[in-house]
């Protein structure tokens, strides 16, 4: 599949978003930044919720131009929200069949079995939103926006509503998706953890400008971070202990399981 090409220009009072952007057509794109840096209103423009001066265009599907708009329901992605958004009188299951009922090219029953597997929600197929914590209402809706079988995922802060124990429980499974799906996924963050363990590319963003793209573990080490694989090799009700380059770390308050990885942050101090 071909990229992502975005060209905006739009003044809006005080703030200007003005972005050119080549996207890869596979793999997770960060778009990073402090708030009001422009990330949730690009990724919005691309799924076509907001109207303004742009080009938006999937390999060569133009969604919109100056001479046209091609509407959101039209358009071939699923949306992942800060706010899982369930439908709280269905179950978990009925969430996720709303759309796929709709849809002709929605997945089959066989592939959603095989993502439902994936996303470790079968246990949680009957239960009601109310019923479910903040990771599984977020593992329930990724679950709904990718059984449309969308050509882009968009993914708004989807961990930026749990708290540190929901975010780490939820992170193996956006990994494992980002090893399944062929498809590019676009992923707001404010977060270089985020960034570290799941990006590919990065964008990164300032005033409504882009000041930094590339390879993502690249634009973190220039943006002072770097990062290095941990594997779990202990882990009671206190915390865990981590292996990382031949040296052993005890992470109190870290709940993971053993054999578990996850990157690990080292940032550059001041001084």
């Amino acid at each position: 599949m071909s990229g992502l090409h975005l060209a905006v220009d739009w003044p809006r009072g005080d703030f200007h978003l003005k972005v050119e952007l080549d996207l890869p057509g596979h793999g997770v794109t960060a778009l990073f930044g402090h708030s009001g840096s422009g990330k949730t209103t690009l990724l919005r423009l691309i799924a076509g919720l907001e109207r303004a001066p742009a080009r938006v265009q999937l390999g060569k599907a133009v969604w919109q131009d100056a001479r046209g708009f091609l509407p959101p329901h039209r358009r071939p992605i699923g949306f992942v929200f800060q706010d899982a958004g369930l439908f709280p009188h269905l179950s978990a299951r009925a969430n996720i069949d709303f759309g796929r009922r709709r849809t002709q090219t929605a997945m089959n029953d066989a592939e959603l079995a095989h993502l439902v597997d994936l996303l470790g929600i079968s246990a949680l197929l009957d239960r009601k939103p109310a019923e479910l914590s903040g990771g599984e209402s977020q593992r329930v809706a990724i679950a709904r926006a990718l059984a449309l079988k969308p050509e882009v995922l968009l993914l708004d802060e989807p961990l930026a509503s749990l708290d540190e124990r929901r975010r780490v429980e939820i992170l193996p499974y956006l990994e494992a998706l980002h090893g399944e799906l062929a498809i590019p996924l676009i992923y707001v963050t404010h977060s270089t953890d985020e960034v570290a363990r799941l990006a590919d590319h990065l964008v990164v963003l300032d005033a409504g400008r882009v000041v930094w793209q590339g390879e993502a573990e690249a634009g973190l080490a220039a943006h002072g971070v770097r990062h290095r694989t941990a594997r779990v090799v202990a882990a009671d009700a206190s915390g865990c202990r981590v292996e990382i380059d031949g040296q052993t770390l005890d992470l109190p308050g870290v709940h993971a399981s053993v054999g578990e990885t996850f990157a690990l942050k080292l940032a550059r101090g001041k001084g």
